[in-house]
C-alpha cells in the first residue's frame, strides 16, 4: 500500500534535518547513532528530562519552543520520544502531549507524521545499511533477536522500534516482525549477561567484537559489556586492555561453552548463536571521564609485547540522562550566554 503524501513529506523533512546537522559526518567520525538531543540543541530547542507519571513527552509551541521527555523510561524510548516531539516541532505542529508513541493507522495524522519523522530521523536506511556493513550483518542475521537488539543499541532506539523499522525497510517480513516483537527484551539481556542484572529494564548488554573497531559507542554507565574475540588460548594467547585500568576497566575471561547456542525464547525464532571466546569488560572504579578509549591486544603473557600483536580499538562515550536540561541543551545555553 502506498504511503500517504503527508507521511512521505514528514520523511523528507527528517532527511533535510539530517543533512542540516551533518549526520553522515558524525557517523564518519565513528558514532553509530543520531543524537536527538543534539539535533534539538542545534536548532535552539531546549529538552527537559524529568520523571513523569503518565506521559512519555510533550512539545510546547510557545514563543520559545521546548520539549519534555520522561527520564524514567528506558533510554531507547526516551530517544524515540524526543525524536517524535522534534517531529511536531519541525513539521509546524501545535503544542501536544504524548502518553505513547508508535501511533497506529487510525491515529490523528499529526501523531502519525511525528512518528514517521522520528523513525526517519533516527533510523534512515543509509544508517542501517552502514551498520550492517560494519558489523557483517546480512538480511538473514535479523532472524536472530540478538542481532536486532544489538542494532537497536547502536541506533539508540528500543528493541521493538528496531524490529518494526526493519520491517518498514523490507528487511524483515511482517510475519517475522510479529514473531520477533513478542520476545521480551529482558529475556534477551539475561541470556547475554554473564552476571545478574541489577535493573534489567534500564540496563543493556553490549556484545562487542573486533568489528566494532574505531566505533564510538554511547552506552549508559550501568550497562554491561561482553567481548567476543577470536581465541588462540591453546597457544597461550590472551586478550588484555592496554592502559585502560586508569579509566576504570578490566577484561576478564568468561568460562562459557563456545559450541553452545543461547536457548531460543520463542518458537521458531532464534535469539542467539555460537559464541567465540568471551570476556567480560568490567569497571573496577567509577568512571571519571565520560569518554573512555579502549585498546585491546592479544599476546602471550610470558613474552614481551610486539608491534605485530593483534590489536583493535574502540571508544565509549557514556550517555548521562539526569533530571533537568539535557547536556546538549545546557551546552547550547552556555554558548548563548557566552556570546552575549
Amino acid at each position: 500500500m502506498a504511503e500517504r503524501p503527508e507521511l512521505l513529506s514528514a520523511g523528507r523533512r527528517a532527511a533535510d534535518v539530517l543533512a542540516a546537522v551533518n549526520a553522515k559526518g558524525r557517523m564518519d567520525a565513528g558514532y553509530t547513532r543520531v543524537d536527538p538531543f543534539a539535533v534539538a540543541a542545534l536548532d535552539g530547542v531546549p529538552v527537559l528530562a524529568r520523571p513523569l507519571d503518565r506521559l512519555l513527552g510533550a512539545f510546547l509551541r510557545e514563543e520559545q519552543p521546548g520539549i519534555l521527555v520522561n527520564s524514567a523510561r528506558p533510554v531507547g524510548l526516551v530517544h524515540m520520544t524526543c525524536a517524535h516531539e522534534l517531529g511536531h516541532y519541525f513539521l509546524g505542529h501545535s503544542t501536544t502531549t504524548d502518553a505513547h508513541i508508535d501511533y497506529g493507522n487510525g491515529a490523528d495524522m499529526q501523531e502519525r507524521q511525528a512518528d514517521w519523522f522520528a523513525y526517519a530521523l533516527l533510523t534512515p536506511r543509509w544508517l542501517v545499511s552502514k551498520l550492517m556493513q560494519r558489523k557483517g550483518w546480512t538480511v538473514g542475521s535479523f532472524q536472530d533477536a540478538v542481532a536486532i537488539y544489538q542494532l537497536s543499541l547502536r541506533l539508540g532506539i528500543s528493541f521493538s522500534g528496531a524490529v518494526w523499522q526493519l520491517q518498514r525497510h523490507n528487511i524483515l517480513s511482517l510475519a517475522s516482525a510479529r514473531g520477533l516483537s513478542q520476545i521480551p527484551p529482558e529475556k534477551i539481556k539475561r541470556s547475554l549477561s554473564p552476571m545478574p542484572l541489577d535493573d534489567v529494564a534500564n540496563q543493556d548488554v553490549w556484545l562487542l567484537d573486533s568489528r566494532d573497531q574505531d566505533m564510538i559507542l554511547e552506552p549508559r554507565e550501568n550497562d554491561k559489556f561482553v567481548m567476543q574475540l577470536p581465541s588462540r588460548v591453546s597457544a597461550g594467547y590472551l586478550w588484555s586492555l592496554d592502559e585502560a585500568a586508569r579509566e576504570g576497566f578490566e577484561l576478564r575471561p568468561l568460562l562459557v561453552d563456545g559450541s553452545s547456542p543461547i536457548t531460543p525464547s520463542a518458537e521458531g525464532v532464534q535469539i542467539g548463536g555460537t559464541r567465540s571466546a568471551a570476556y567480560q569488560l568490567e569497571r573496577s572504579k567509577p568512571i571519571e571521564a565520560d569518554t573512555a578509549h579502549l585498546r585491546f591486544r592479544e599476546s602471550q603473557p610470558w613474552r614481551p609485547r610486539e608491534n605485530q600483536d593483534p590489536t583493535f580499538a574502540l571508544a565509549t562515550k557514556f550517555e548521562v540522562l539526569s533530571e533537568g536540561l539535557t547536556r546538549a541543551s545546557r551546552e547550547r545555553l552556555v554558548q548563548e550566554v557566552a556570546s552575549e
